[in-house]
């Protein structure tokens, strides 16, 4: 398994660390502000949480579902509606694209500090685990 999951993790880390490095440039140049920063840690949050909620409805959880599920849907389409939005014409596309942008870099932030915290809230919520 980890033949597939060690590049899916880094891709994730990859798409990570560009949507940073981004973030930071647009911050610099004034094009990203704190309303931005705001909405985007809210949608981290958000998706978050919505993942946990699948995981409270299914009742149960294969060990390593953690490590496709957060990048899938914390990172990877995200980014994808990032690259769709950020040279489109409407103002509100844009402004969604930046706060997916801001979201993915808080994401990938907060994953480092709280890596464990996933599997810990997993098993305080009372959610089989399965191998």
């Amino acid at each position: 398994m980890g033949i597939i999951l060690l590049p899916f993790l880094l891709g994730a880390i990859v798409i990570g660390l560009l949507s940073l490095i981004k973030s930071i440039k647009l911050i610099r140049l004034k094009e990203i502000t704190v309303k931005e920063l705001i909405l985007g840690l809210f949608v981290s949050l958000i998706l978050f949480g919505l993942i946990i909620l699948i995981y409270y409805i299914e009742g149960q959880a294969w060990a390593l579902s953690p490590a496709f599920r957060i990048p899938i849907f914390m990172i990877f389409l995200p980014f994808g509606i990032h690259l769709l939005f950020q040279k489109n014409k409407n103002r509100n596309l844009v402004f969604l694209s930046k706060i997916l942008l801001v979201s993915i870099s808080l994401t990938l932030f907060l994953g480092i500090i709280f890596n464990n915290l996933l599997f810990n809230l997993i098993e305080y919520i009372g959610i089989r685990s399965y191998y």
